[in-house]
């Protein structure tokens, strides 16, 4: 009987993960993240653009009802947008996006500096999420692949954070 009843529930969840594919949903079930991921917009979309942008890309839309990759985005004000939940994958670094924090800056890092409102925002949330989530070190994206990501004017401060 329980055997039974455990086949049935493995059933559902299998018929649960193909209708959010089909939908193209995704959903905060990861474990807790293990890694924080700096990025860099690389150019000045704002958070609006950039969720476009990825929607119309890959199409999938978080929990919290965006399409941006991120799990943050951090405008040149400081704004700080959440994109997904930190425990529901990522669309930031291939091979990493189940289990890391993926946070974006807005701007090309390569030839401009971060925000003073930026870096304290960066700060304070690195901050918070290291604290969470016992993180110990914070890369850039490009500790994982080969681009300039998240900007040399923001890869020389991670080791700060």
């Amino acid at each position: 009987m329980i055997e039974k009843l455990l086949l049935q529930i493995k059933i559902l969840q299998i018929q649960l993960q193909i209708l959010l594919l089909q939908k193209k949903l995704t959903v905060p079930n990861l474990n807790n993240p293990k890694y924080i991921i700096i990025h860099h917009g690389a150019g000045n979309w704002g958070f609006e653009q950039v969720n476009k942008h990825h929607t119309d890309k890959w199409g999938f839309i978080s929990s919290l009802g965006f399409g941006i990759g991120y799990q943050y985005f951090i405008s040149y004000s400081g704004r700080v947008y959440q994109g997904r939940a930190d425990n529901e994958e990522g669309a930031h670094c291939i091979n990493f996006n189940k289990n890391s924090i993926g946070i974006c800056l807005q701007g090309n890092m390569d030839i401009e500096e971060p925000t003073l409102a930026q870096l304290t925002a960066l700060n304070k949330l690195v901050k918070e999420k290291k604290m969470r989530y016992n993180i110990k070190t914070i890369n850039g994206h490009r500790d994982f692949s080969s681009t300039s990501c998240p900007g040399r004017n923001v890869y020389q401060i991670i080791s700060n954070l």
